[in-house]
């Protein structure tokens, strides 16, 4: 068989083409992990900015928990409370959400089950219906201090974030399980 210039040509012009199909492969997988790479900073950056939400919340319901008398405080305290429920709340749907979008589908990386939230709900209507107790005061201080504790959560990714607040809604779990057997 004969080996002509023409061959040489076709058998160079399909040396390019796969030259140039190795290099766009070698590009869309470097394309792939830098937008992966910018998806976990992004939902990181989101986190973050909903942890420090909640830290906000937390810590002002907990400083207006001191005066349950005044009508005033009250109002403000039920206000902060339905703030810091729904802030944690959106966190940790926000939390699950994006897990399942960075691609996690191991169910240990979703948060336990909102704890928190179901404890600051009981407080709360133990405060609006105004039979809030010494007792329901230090129950709801103690979950307060698990939600800003939680809030101190370094460094924030998104494996922290979910495990920490795995570990807020266990201690929230044990605060209303001391509550329900006294």
């Amino acid at each position: 068989m004969r080996f002509g210039a023409r061959d040489a040509v076709y058998l160079f012009i399909i040396f390019l083409l796969i030259t140039q199909l190795w290099s766009v492969s070698r590009e869309n997988e470097r394309l792939q992990e830098e937008k992966r790479g910018v998806t976990e900073s992004l939902v990181d950056s989101l986190l973050i900015h909903e942890i420090f939400e909640v830290r906000h919340h937390a810590k002002l319901t907990k400083t207006l928990m001191s005066n349950l008398t005044d009508p005033e405080f009250k109002l403000a305290l039920l206000i902060e409370l339905n703030n810091t429920k729904y802030s944690l709340f959106r966190l940790e749907r926000d939390a699950d959400h994006l897990g399942a979008r960075l691609g996690y589908e191991d169910d240990s990386l979703y948060p336990s089950g909102g704890k928190c939230v179901e404890l600051l709900e009981i407080v709360y209507y133990k405060v609006q219906s105004e039979n809030a107790t010494h007792k329901d005061v230090l129950l709801a201080a103690k979950g307060l201090d698990a939600i800003i504790n939680f809030t101190h959560v370094y460094p924030p990714t998104y494996e922290n974030v979910v495990q920490g607040l795995s570990d807020m809604n266990e201690e929230c779990q044990r605060l209303l399980q001391t509550k329900n057997g006294t």
